[in-house]
């Protein structure tokens, strides 16, 4: 339960990011376009990441055993660009069946951030001691 408190907390702050980014970037590029838009919210959610990464690996999953952080890194980011093209979809499907703008930015950001912590939980930040006490080693 704390981690997810932490993870929760790192994502607000992701999420201000990327919805800054997204809306800074909509504005002063308008468009029409469901495509644009999807782009756009993967450019912003990608710049989210940088400090997802960073706050989640120093803070949020700290107390479980370090891992070389070049194999978290690309775990993390593999499942952060699964993640992207998730959001953008959402965001796309969503505006498409004529959501309104920020329900749909809601709908896209729930949906991503319950994949990346049940896949930051028990995959890129997964310890030796969370691997013993599942397979009863």
């Amino acid at each position: 339960m704390k981690q997810l408190i932490k993870f929760t907390a790192v994502g607000s702050i992701n999420t201000l990011i990327d919805w800054t980014v997204y809306l800074a970037v909509v504005t002063v590029f308008p468009a029409e376009s469901a495509a644009f838009y999807s782009v756009a919210k993967g450019f912003s959610y990608f710049c989210g990441i940088l400090n997802s990464f960073l706050l989640n690996n120093a803070w949020t999953f700290k107390d479980l055993p370090d891992r070389k952080a070049g194999i978290k890194l690309i775990k993390f980011l593999l499942v952060n660009m699964i993640g992207i093209g998730l959001n953008g979809t959402s965001i796309y499907f969503f505006l498409n069946i004529n959501t309104g703008h920020t329900t749909a930015l809601i709908l896209a950001t729930i949906i991503t951030f319950g994949f990346n912590f049940i896949l930051c939980k028990l995959w890129v930040f997964r310890g030796s001691k969370a691997v013993s006490k599942i397979t009863g080693g």
